[in-house]
């Protein structure tokens, strides 16, 4: 089992591009990530693990690109909300990775959304991104 360094003034997203770990740690480590940024109620900065032209499908909603995912996660914002995601299954096909999982949801007014979701990576240099997130209720 391989283990994560955390330094000090350094998020966890800058250093996953490591490319001693397997693409289902990397990705791993950035749903980690993206709970921890979103818990901190960083909403723009979960906005940024999505690509310029990312496709968010889901809830009756269709969105495209980058002023859309960035108003998106925005909307969640200071809502008191936190958020855990658990992964089903991995799969690897080079520059692009399919990853199904769970998503569960809380605002500090008692919202739930527990959602199945779909996330496809795509491959950027040494990181992977957001390219298309659909999601489904549970």
């Amino acid at each position: 089992m391989k283990t994560f360094l955390f330094f000090t003034g350094l998020s966890l997203y800058s250093m996953i591009s490591f490319s001693q770990f397997t693409t289902s740690e990397k990705i791993t480590a950035l749903n980690k990530e993206m709970e921890k940024t979103f818990n901190n109620n960083d909403m723009l900065k979960v906005a940024t693990f999505y690509l310029d032209s990312a496709v968010i499908m889901g809830g009756g909603m269709n969105l495209t690109g980058r002023t859309n995912i960035d108003n998106y996660w925005l909307s969640l914002k200071d809502n008191g909300a936190s958020w855990k995601l658990e992964t089903d299954k991995i799969e690897d096909y080079d520059n692009i990775v399919i990853q199904r999982g769970r998503s569960y949801l809380s605002s500090g007014s008692g919202m739930q959304s527990n959602v199945r979701f779909i996330l496809i990576w795509k491959k950027t240099g040494d990181n992977y991104k957001v390219l298309y997130d659909s999601f489904t209720r549970l």
